[in-house]
This record gives structure tokens, C-alpha cells and sequence, in this order.
């Protein structure tokens, strides 16, 4: 029996006391003696009982608060680790008008630091591409510059070998290994001189017109170098006699025929495909006519041979001797006046800037 029923037990009449009891299941046949003093003692009892239950009322209520504060912090505490330790979550059905204020909530946490975020690396991006555009541009006037500094000095260089090139090919004595070797050097500074023209047309040089000049001049010297080395490859294979006209009592006729009708076919061959140069017009015109007057000396040569007079084949033998010498004569004074007139022109050209 607790607080509550005995209350209720002392509160009722003494005819339903009995009742009670019974409910309660005590037994309902006990005598209830009520004297003056059993009254008073009772009622003693039950004030003092009320005061008791208020307190224990009271202090029942305090301890309901603490359990109810304590479990609801065990239970945020439990339902805290349950959502950390378990990889799901359970759903709780929100009202709509939570869930936009959440959302709102989010989108205005995420402005604060999206933006300026998205501010931050915007400017970063746009600073370091135009950094990136800037570097490319120096870089490429760096090399654009070493590039335009080498073509020049490479150009420079070989112009300067151009008077070298002069020597040799105006140089009596022929040298087919010194003539190839700078023939193939005059194809690498005209290389350099097309690299030089190519690389000055979007280059802001001061007087573009005297430089345009100066390499129109280079162009022209290099032109009539090459030309120059073809003509003396050419004439190196014209009358050609060496020691074939060393005529003794041993000499064959009929074999120095043959061999004087070769050179004479191969330097014809050879007149023929010399260049057209300016200054060698006149020396080919008497090339032209050696050959001529060399066949004829051949053929009259041979004959006397065969006539078996001696002496007439000696002064013929000397013609022909005569008629190559005033050639190469010739030749060497037109190599002369060339030498003179290019090396002048060559010195009165200025280095290209």
C-alpha cells in the first residue's frame, strides 16, 4: 500500500474503510475502535503524514527534473554516438518550413565563404595567367632576340669569308679540291644571307633601305662566285694536252690521233656549257675560237705526222702550245680585272645590323 492509498483509506468515512480494505485485499472483519484519544493521535498522524508526503511530493518532483534532464542528455549523448558509429542515419521527417529555413541557413553560411572563395582564386587564376601571357611574351622576345643576334653574326661571319672565297676562285693556279671546297662554303653563306632577308622583313632596322641594298649587292657577289667556279671547273677540261705532244721516234700516229680528237670533242663539250658571265664574255669568245683553230692544228698535226716531216709537225706542235698559252693567258687577266673589281665592291660593304 503506498502514500496515496493510505491518504485515501484515512480521508474516507470508518463504514467504507472496511470496504477499502477489502479492495485492497486486507481483511475486512478487524474492529475499528475510534475513543477521543485514538482520534487525536490519528489526527496527529495524518498532519504530520501530509507534511511528509508535500516534502516527499516536493522532492519526488525535483528528482523527476533531474531524470528528465539526465535522460535527455543520455539520450542526445547516445543518439550523438549512435550518428557518429553508425555509417546511416535515421530519417526524421522535418516540416517543410524547417527544412527551407535549414536550406536558407546553409545557402547563407556557404555565401559567407563561397564567395569570397570564389573571389580568391579568381583572382589568383586571372593574376597568374596574366603572369603565364607576360613570361610567355619576354621568353619569346628573349628568344625571338638570340635567335635575330645569331642569324646576324652568322651572316657577318660569312660575309666576312667572302674575300677568301675571291682568292680562290680567282687564284691562276686551279685547285679542283680547293674550288669544290669553296663552292660548297658559298652555298652556306647564301644560306645565311636568305636567313638574314627572311628574319629582317617584321624587324624594325634603321636604314632598311641601304641594308636591302647591301644584300642585294652580297646576293649578286655570291651569284657570280658560283658562276665563276663552274667556269673554271669547266675550263679545267678545255685543251688539256699534258705530255702527248712529247712526240718522239716511239709515238704511235694513229693512238696521238685518237687522244687529240678526244680532247678536242670534251673541250668543245665543255665551251659550250660555260656560264654567261659578264666579265668573261670576251675570253669566252676566244675560247670559242682556240677550239676552232686547236681542231684545225690537230688535224694538220697528224697529217704531217703521217707525211713524216718532222719539222712542220715541231711548229705545229708549237702553234698548239701558242693557242692554249694566249688563252690561259687571257683567262688569268680577266680573273685579275674580276678579282679587283669584286674586292673593292666587298671592302665598301658595311656589317649588317
Amino acid at each position: 500500500m503506498n502514500i496515496r492509498d493510505y491518504l485515501f483509506i484515512r480521508k474516507a468515512k470508518s463504514s467504507n474503510k472496511i470496504k477499502i480494505l477489502d479492495v485492497l485485499g486486507f481483511e475486512s472483519d478487524v474492529t475499528l475502535i475510534q475513543t477521543p484519544d485514538i482520534i487525536k493521535e490519528m489526527d496527529n498522524l495524518r498532519v504530520s503524514s501530509e507534511l511528509e508526503i508535500v516534502d516527499e511530493e516536493i522532492e519526488a518532483v525535483e528528482i523527476a527534473k533531474q531524470l528528465i534532464n539526465t535522460d535527455y542528455s543520455t539520450e542526445q549523448n547516445v543518439q550523438e554516438e549512435i550518428t557518429d558509429d553508425s555509417p546511416t542515419e535515421t530519417f526524421v521527417p522535418l516540416n517543410i518550413t524547417t527544412q527551407i529555413r535549414k536550406i536558407w541557413t546553409d545557402l547563407e553560411k556557404r555565401r559567407q565563404w563561397v564567395v569570397p572563395a570564389l573571389l580568391i582564386v579568381s583572382g589568383v587564376f586571372i593574376v597568374s595567367s596574366i603572369s603565364i601571357f607576360f613570361i610567355n611574351i619576354r621568353n619569346e622576345n628573349i628568344a625571338s632576340d638570340t635567335l635575330t643576334s645569331s642569324i646576324t653574326e652568322n651572316t657577318n661571319i660569312s660575309i666576312d669569308n667572302l674575300p677568301k672565297l675571291l682568292a680562290v676562285a680567282t687564284n691562276p693556279f686551279y685547285s679542283r679540291y680547293d674550288v669544290s671546297n669553296a663552292s660548297a662554303n658559298l652555298q652556306i653563306i647564301e644560306t645565311s644571307l636568305i636567313q638574314y632577308e627572311t628574319d629582317i622583313i617584321d624587324r624594325e632596322i634603321p636604314n632598311r633601305s641601304s641594308v636591302e641594298e647591301s644584300l642585294n649587292q652580297l646576293f649578286s657577289i655570291v651569284d657570280k662566285f658560283d658562276q665563276l667556279f663552274a667556269y673554271r671547273i669547266m675550263h679545267s677540261e678545255i685543251l688539256i694536252y699534258e705530255d702527248i705532244l712529247n712526240i718522239d721516234e716511239d709515238t704511235v700516229i694513229d693512238d696521238l690521233a685518237s687522244e687529240l680528237s678526244s680532247i678536242g670533242a670534251k673541250s668543245n663539250l665543255n665551251g659550250d656549257t660555260l656560264p654567261n658571265i659578264e666579265e668573261f664574255t670576251e675570253h669566252k669568245q676566244l675560247v670559242n675560237s682556240a677550239l676552232v683553230t686547236a681542231q684545225d692544228l690537230h688535224g694538220r698535226l697528224i697529217a704531217s705526222l703521217r707525211n713524216n716531216e718532222v719539222e712542220v709537225a715541231n711548229t705545229l706542235i708549237i702553234a698548239i702550245k701558242l693557242n692554249k698559252n694566249s688563252e690561259i693567258s687571257f683567262f688569268n687577266d680577266t680573273l685579275l680585272d674580276f678579282q679587283e673589281k669584286y674586292g673593292s665592291i666587298l671592302e665598301n660593304i658595311e656589317k649588317l645590323p
